[in-house]
């Protein structure tokens, strides 16, 4: 149980709210995205060609004080995702309810790390989470529900 309410959800990864204050608090994240480029030799030296955006992914980093904040229940919702690898929405929150879908991902890899054990009950008093979501195009999204099976 938290001592706040929790107040500005600033992210939701299906359904999992973290917060500004209160709850599961998102401390950095990081995007990486890469694009192809392959070379091709030609006599005047070297031709790149386009052949893509590749894999585009997401670092999470979050912390949250369980006995004073709260947040373990959007933490257990992510191990949920995580372990049944479900396809889950990305939101970032905005200010007046806006929230800006950057589309689906996967939680790829989920690490945590409790700091200072409670006597009482055994869990941290500091919890660190670290979140790898791995962004998914929407072909790739269709085809884990079955939908899509490539062009023919």
């Amino acid at each position: 149980m938290s001592v706040f309410s929790p107040v500005d959800p600033l992210i939701s990864i299906g359904g999992a709210v973290l917060y500004t204050i209160g709850g599961l608090n998102p401390q950095r994240i990081t995007h990486v995205s890469e694009a192809r480029f392959p070379a091709h030799a030609i006599p005047s030296g070297l031709a790149y060609q386009k052949t893509g955006l590749g894999e585009r992914s997401k670092t999470i980093e979050a912390r949250t004080m369980p006995h004073v904040m709260g947040g373990m229940d959007a933490f257990a919702l992510l191990e949920l995702h995580h372990s049944r690898q479900d396809t889950v929405p990305f939101i970032r929150m905005s200010k007046n309810f806006l929230g800006l879908s950057d589309g689906y991902c996967v939680i790829q890899a989920l690490e945590y790390d409790e700091d200072k054990l409670h006597p009482y009950d055994g869990v941290g008093r500091v919890i660190d989470v670290t979140l790898g979501l791995l962004m998914l195009t929407a072909p790739s999204v269709l085809s884990l529900a079955g939908l899509y099976r490539g062009g023919r």
